[in-house]
Formats: C-alpha cells, structure tokens, sequence
C-alpha cells in the first residue's frame, strides 16, 4: 500500500510554491526593469471572471519572455506550463523546472501521449494550464500557424479557454537578437471560450476562432513603440537572406543599424520603431514572408551537417555527431552518427508539420524520440530550409502562413 502511494504522488502534477513563485518571475521582471530598461504593463481584468481552475490559458509565442508575461499576467493561479523539452537540455533551467516548476514537458512536432496524460492529469487536479498552440516561436515578429490537434484537445478539455497576449514582446526580445531591448511590453487577457461554447462547436470550428484568435504580428500591434539598441540589426542577416534587389541569397549583411548587400550594394536602414528606411519592404515582416513566396518547391537541397543531441547527462550536446542530409517537397532524409550510433530519418514534410529552429545554429527534429539539433556547413540556410518545409506544408494542407 505505501508503494501505491508513492507512485500515486510522483503522478501528481501540483503547483509551484506560492513565495517562490512570485519571488522568482518578480526577481526577473525587476531585472528586466532596471538592468534592460524594458517596461511591462499588466492588465488581468480579461480574467476577473477565472476564480479558480481548471482552465486553459492559450498564447501567441512571438518571443523568449512570453513565459514570463504569461506567468505573471496569471500569477494568481500559478498554471501549469506545457514546455518544450529543449529547455531540459539547459542543466540550470532543468533544475528549476524539475525542482519548482510542476510543468508538464513537450515534444514539439512529435506525437508524445505523456504529454496529454500530463494536461489531462493538470486539468482533474484544477489546476490552469498555458498552452502555446503553435508549437514553436517564430523568428518574424508574427505568429505562426496553430498545430494540428490544438481543437481537439481543446474540445476533450472542455474547460475555460483564455487568451494571453503580450504586445511589444516580440519587439523587446527578437529571437534573431542577442539580448534584450528597451521599450514597452503590454500584457492583456480575454476569454475566447466558454465550455458551452466548446460543447456546442465542431473542431472545424473551435479551429477557426482558435486561429483567428491567436493570430498577431507584432509589428502593427506595436506599431509607433520605440525599442533602442546600440545595434538594430545585430543578427537580422539570420532570417532575411534574400536581397529584394538583386534577388541573390546570402549576400546580406546586418551590421551598425543598416542591412547591406554586396552583390548590388543594396543599403537600408533599421530604426528604432523596426521601420527601414529605405528598399521595398517597410519592416521586416513583408520581408521575411516575401521570402518565403519566392521560394522553388521543386529544389532540392543535399548536403553534410553536423547533429547536436542530448548526452547521458541530459545536456545537449552540438558536436554529437554527423550525418548527411536531403530535404525536397515530400520527404526530409537524415542519415548518419550520433555519439557513434547510426542514425536513419526519413520523414514527410506533412507528418513532420514544421520545426522548431535557431537562426544562425539549427533546426530540430525528433528522430525515434530523440530530439537532434540539425546544423547546416553554412549555418545561415536554416532559415531557408525552415521556411522552405513550412511552405511545403501549408500548401499540402491548404492553410496561409501570415
């Protein structure tokens, strides 16, 4: 009977420590407030009719502190975050998460019944969870389109569904960036479901709204907000690599505010309020999906790459192996070694559905269940490659991008 009761405990998903809680995301907005000079405004009264859970706290993922204005704008119920399981291959953020978090892991873009169960253990213990239903963050400063399956979950859920959105986030901390920007962050909740609703709408339905709902680009919701930095383009050459000029690809350069290309001496440059002075496109949004419209389907690309995985230890590891590549319309093939194992992926582009990735470092699959960090000679084609399986996949399943 004592052994039942321990494996009964360990099942439990629970809820982070009240006091170390609010210690700890208070601790980081005070470090943001005063060390980064970034601003955020809260306003919870979209929730002011959450008294308790369960309930369902759904986010557009538009940037790397959404964790926090999601954590702080819902302080009151400490929720239950669905994370990714890259962050446990971070040894500091594995600690806290294992130790304090009581969050449910996640493995982007591969089926995991674990995770379900986890959701579905959170839900019976009342507990509120967030959720961000893409899957993954995007390196443009809009979202991306909501995963398969999202609906249905949603709709076995049947609980309150919520909406958090956090305006300005993507523009204060840029994934292609480096660090942190100055400037104003706002945080509001509405409610976009109530379980009469659910009971009543088909998934086609729930989908629809769900989409409709966490749909947002940054750059118009934000539009007039100032973000300073000493180098506005330090890094943008990660994810614009077509120049609307000349049309070659990677020939640009991000460097001292301004994006040039060395094949046609194309200059503009990114101020403050993400407006570029010059050039076709005025911000970085039309650029980065103008990008993906002028992308070929029927090119192939093949090539040696370099595979990061998680070692014994449960860290990652970027030089675990190495391996070959092939990636057209249909399929994505790896082959190769990974800590002296050989490995052997071949997937669908429309079973694989997208790909979390790093500008400048990696794209990540899971092969077998094993997460692999996928690293291109020429780091800066992730974006394309990316892009590329993203475009294939939303003209198979008929859906828009942005």
């Amino acid at each position: 009977m004592e052994q039942v009761g321990k494996k009964s405990k360990k099942r439990r998903i629970g809820r982070p420590n009240r006091v170390l809680y609010n210690l700890g995301f208070g601790a980081l907005l005070l470090y943001f407030r005063i060390f980064v000079g970034t601003r955020f405004k809260f306003d919870r009264s979209g929730l002011s009719d959450l008294k308790t859970g369960p309930a369902l706290i759904v986010a557009p993922h538009i940037s790397g502190i959404d964790h926090i204005t999601v954590g702080w704008e819902c302080k009151k119920f400490r929720p239950t975050f669905v994370l990714s399981e890259h962050l446990f291959a971070k040894p500091l953020i594995r600690f806290i998460l294992t130790r304090f978090g009581h969050v449910i892991p996640k493995k982007m873009f591969y089926a995991d019944a674990s995770t379900i169960m986890g959701i579905m253990r959170a839900k019976n213990e009342g507990n509120v969870i967030v959720l961000f239903p893409e899957g993954r963050m995007n390196a443009a400063p809009h979202t991306y389109p909501v995963t398969k399956g999202t609906a249905e979950l949603i709709k076995k859920l049947k609980v309150p569904v919520y909406c958090v959105e956090a305006t300005g986030a993507a523009l204060a901390d840029p994934k292609w960036y480096k660090g942190f920007r100055k400037g104003l962050v706002t945080v509001t909740a509405r409610r976009i479901f109530s379980p009469e609703d659910i009971s009543a709408l088909d998934i086609k339905s729930i989908d629809s709204r769900l989409s409709d709902e966490i749909l947002h680009d940054d750059e118009i919701a934000a539009a007039g907000r100032r973000f300073p930095a000493k180098d506005t383009v330090a890094g943008l050459d990660g994810i614009l690599y077509r120049c609307p000029e000349c049309m070659r690809e990677f020939t640009l350069a991000a460097r001292d505010c301004k994006v040039k290309c060395s094949s046609c001496g194309f200059e503009t440059e990114l101020t403050d309020d993400y407006r570029f002075t010059s050039g076709r496109f005025a911000s970085i949004n039309p650029w980065f999906y103008w990008q993906i419209d002028c992308i070929d389907l029927d090119e192939v690309f093949e090539e040696d790459i370099d595979i990061g995985a998680i070692d014994k230890k449960g860290n990652m590891d970027f030089a675990a192996g190495k391996g070959h590549l092939i990636l057209d319309r249909e399929r994505l093939i790896v082959k190769g070694r990974v800590f002296g194992e050989e490995i052997d992926y071949n997937c669908t582009l429309s079973a694989l559905g997208g790909t979390p990735y790093t500008p400048n470092r990696e794209f990540d699959v899971y092969c077998k269940g094993r997460l692999l960090y996928l690293q291109p000679q020429d780091r800066r084609k992730v974006i394309k490659y990316v892009n590329f399986i993203d475009k294939a996949v939303a003209q198979e399943r008929g859906i828009a991008l942005y």
